[in-house]
C-alpha cells in the first residue's frame, strides 16, 4: 500500500471513531440542567457531600464527582449545537462535545459555582486520532481522560498563549483553539439566572509535538515536565 493510501485509510478510520465517539456521547449525555439544579441543595457536611457524589457517578454523562475539602467538584458530558456569532451575526452553527467542570463551594448559608468548560467538534476529534497514539477501541473513555486533565488546566489558568493562538497542553500534544463566552442556562438554577457570560475554550484542533511551532513546543515541554 503506498504512503498515499495509508494517509487516506488513517483520516477515513479517524472521522468514522471521531462520529463514533459523537455517537456515544449524544446516548450518553448528562442532563446538566437537572444536575445543576440539584448541587443548589447539597448540605454543606462532608458526609453528605461524599453520598451526594456517589449518587452522581451513577449518573448518565457524569465523568467525575467527588467530594473536596470545601464542596464538591462534579465533570459532566453533553453533546451541543452551538450558534457561532461575531459582533452580534450568526456565523455558522455546529455540533460540540462539551465537557463542564463544575466545582460547587458550599458552607453554612453560603454556596458558590464556579464552572470551566472545553468544547470538542468532529474535526478536533479526527485531528487527535490521526496525530497521536490515544487507544482506538474506547476512543470516548479516553477523551474523557484527556478533558479531565485539561479542565483542571483551565481551572488553574494554565491556558498557553502564543501570538493570538491559546492551547491546553495534552500528553502527546496541544489542543489548540480558543475562548469563547456563552450565556447561562436559566434552567440551571437561582444561581445562573443573572450571571456575567461563562468563559469556553473551544478547541479547533489537536497538534502533535510535529505541527507545533517551536514556540508552542517550548510552553507545552515546560507544562509536561512541571506537571
Amino acid at each position: 500500500m503506498s504512503v498515499l493510501s495509508i494517509a487516506t485509510a488513517r483520516r477515513s478510520l479517524a472521522r468514522g471513531l471521531a462520529r463514533q465517539a459523537m455517537t456515544e456521547a449524544t446516548c450518553d449525555g448528562a442532563d446538566t440542567a437537572r444536575i445543576l439544579t440539584e448541587l443548589h441543595d447539597m448540605a454543606p457536611n462532608a458526609r453528605s457531600r461524599q453520598r451526594f457524589a456517589a449518587r452522581l457517578r451513577r449518573r448518565r454523562g457524569v465523568v467525575q464527582a467527588r467530594a473536596v475539602a470545601d464542596g464538591l467538584v462534579v465533570v459532566l458530558r453533553s453533546v451541543m449545537t452551538v450558534d457561532l456569532h461575531k459582533q452580534g451575526v450568526s456565523c455558522f452553527s455546529e455540533e460540540r462535545i462539551a465537557w463542564i467542570r463544575v466545582h460547587v463551594g458550599c458552607g453554612k448559608g453560603r454556596i458558590g459555582f464556579r464552572l470551566d468548560t472545553v468544547h470538542a467538534t468532529h474535526h478536533a476529534i479526527q485531528r487527535r486520532v490521526e496525530r497521536s497514539e490515544c487507544p482506538l477501541n474506547d476512543l470516548l473513555g479516553d477523551l474523557d481522560a484527556a478533558m479531565l486533565r485539561a479542565l483542571a488546566r483551565l481551572a488553574r489558568d494554565s491556558v498557553l498563549s502564543d501570538r493570538d493562538d491559546e492551547y491546553l497542553p495534552a500528553r502527546q500534544g496541544v489542543w489548540a483553539g480558543g475562548m469563547e463566552e456563552t450565556c447561562a442556562d436559566p434552567a440551571w438554577g437561582p444561581a445562573f439566572r443573572h450571571c456575567a457570560p461563562l468563559k469556553v475554550f473551544a478547541v479547533r484542533t489537536f497538534l502533535s509535538e510535529d505541527e507545533m511551532r517551536p514556540t508552542v513546543w517550548l510552553g507545552w515541554s515546560e507544562a509536561r515536565s512541571a506537571a
